[in-house]
């Protein structure tokens, strides 16, 4: 997977991997990168980082939730988050939450969900995942999702996998 240089256009190769308890130090440490949201409180759950191939500076993060049978099957990005020097207008590489996205649907794939991931975005971004990636808004209302969530299906899964990952 790459990510793009926003000045340049230079393709960098990133890697997506399982967190370690080290990392988790180095996040809770970097505060001003990653200042949305306390991933300590995410250390036994399945969180992945996203880091350049030639550095280990993370650069995203991303919480999965699996709910297999249920009535669901899919995974759920429970969180996720790009390094503030990544994010909106002044990014430097672009493609960050695109290719963890893009991994989440990968892992669908491999856990027989067919593709299918959901995620209750904050409500600034609900315009922002269905142009970006592909996710349609539903506004089912519940206790722990009172403002519904998005979906994405496996046809548009497929697409972000052969865009980001391939």
């Amino acid at each position: 997977m790459q990510l793009e240089g926003i000045s340049t256009g230079e393709k960098f190769e990133a890697v997506i991997e399982t967190m370690t308890p080290k990392d988790f130090k180095a996040v809770k440490k970097d505060k001003i990168r990653f200042d949305s949201f306390d991933w300590n409180q995410y250390k036994n759950k399945e969180v992945y980082k996203l880091r350049l191939t030639t550095d280990e500076t993370i650069l995203g993060l991303m919480c999965l939730k699996d709910h297999p049978g249920e009535g669901i099957n899919a995974i759920e990005i429970d969180l996720l988050e790009v390094g503030v020097e990544n994010r909106r207008v002044n990014k430097k590489l672009d493609h960050v939450a695109g290719c963890l996205i893009a991994f989440a649907c990968r892992e669908s794939f491999k856990r027989g969900y067919d593709g299918w991931i959901f995620l209750t975005p904050k409500t600034y971004l609900i315009s922002h995942y269905p142009a970006a990636y592909g996710f349609t808004y539903v506004p089912i209302r519940t206790a722990d999702r009172p403002d519904g969530f998005m979906e994405l299906n496996t046809r548009d899964a497929l697409r972000l996998i052969k865009k980001y990952l391939d």
